[in-house]
């Protein structure tokens, strides 16, 4: 088992915050899927303990390689995100596989964690390749020409997104998705906006997690909800106007603060109560 030291970096926060799906616990060691790769990564204070991958793979999967001291003094700009910060220090965005991205997360309409998590491992199972790592039987994403038909994917229960599932695939690869990355933010957001079933909140997510986007700021109903409570006193505000906002607010890396505010919005307990009144904060106004 190979050894990685390391600083400012939390695995349990980083894995379990809901940016990525393909991994189970067992006591304190991750079984990690990304892709056709499997790996063990557990941590124990400022060393990662891994097995399944060479080093430069992890630092990149992990972006163990990004300052996040700097990161923090530039979105750390009001008590909501300092506070997110100090709950969840450590927590990084994690550099996912483009194509497995966007699928994963045309999943993610209306749906928990834990169903969307399940509908990728029936994928998975049903249309990707056996992968076996000593005792561990796993399977790979499958690639595009993988997913033809309906009745191929009928056994992962996702409903209309199976449509979507099959169009994206007949046109895209991840190839052209790769490409995006030489392109604004804002014509690679408008091509992946192009694409069957694929909105803001998804072309966001992909854009964010695995083509280094790092000011895009995937707007779900947690997000929202949070933005309008604690940012907009809760008034009501249309998503264009929150858009403008946490541009002027968190800067070049607001998706990092994305994840630190949706991670800590999901697990508020006035949040997750819809019928308490939730106590305002004042915060900087930066329009």
């Amino acid at each position: 088992m190979a050894k990685l030291c390391i600083r400012l970096f939390s695995l349990k926060h980083t894995l379990e915050c809901g940016q990525f799906f393909r991994f189970t616990k067992a006591l304190d060691t991750y079984m990690v899927q990304s892709s056709d790769r499997i790996f063990s990564v557990h941590q124990k204070g400022d060393s990662l303990f891994y097995e399944g991958v060479e080093e430069t793979f992890l630092i990149q999967f992990f972006r163990l390689d990004e300052n996040l001291d700097f990161i923090y003094k530039e979105i750390d700009q009001d008590p909501v995100i300092h506070q997110a910060i100090k709950k969840y220090q450590g927590m990084r965005l994690i550099r996912q596989d483009p194509w497995e991205c966007l699928l994963s997360f045309l999943f993610s309409s209306a749906k928990a964690i834990s169903h969307i998590r399940s509908m990728i491992e029936v994928l998975c199972r049903s249309t990707g390749k056996r992968v076996i790592w000593g005792n561990y039987l796993g399977y790979g994403f499958p690639e595009p020409c993988h997913i033809e038909t309906p009745l191929q994917l009928q056994s992962v229960k996702a409903g209309f997104r199976i449509n979507y599932l099959i169009g994206v695939s007949r046109c895209m690869d991840r190839g052209q998705l790769l490409a995006l990355k030489k392109l604004p933010y804002g014509e690679a957001r408008k091509q992946l906006m192009s694409l069957s079933g694929v909105g803001k909140k998804v072309a966001d997510c992909m854009l964010l997690y695995s083509l280094d986007f790092l000011e895009a700021f995937p707007m779900d109903t947690w997000i929202k909800r949070g933005l309008q409570q604690f940012y907009f006193n809760g008034n009501k505000v249309g998503e264009k106007a929150m858009e403008e906002f946490v541009s002027k607010q968190f800067g070049p890396y607001a998706g990092y603060a994305q994840l630190y505010l949706y991670h800590f919005w999901r697990h508020h307990p006035l949040l997750r109560n819809r019928q308490t009144s939730i106590p305002k904060t004042q915060v900087p106004n930066k329009f």
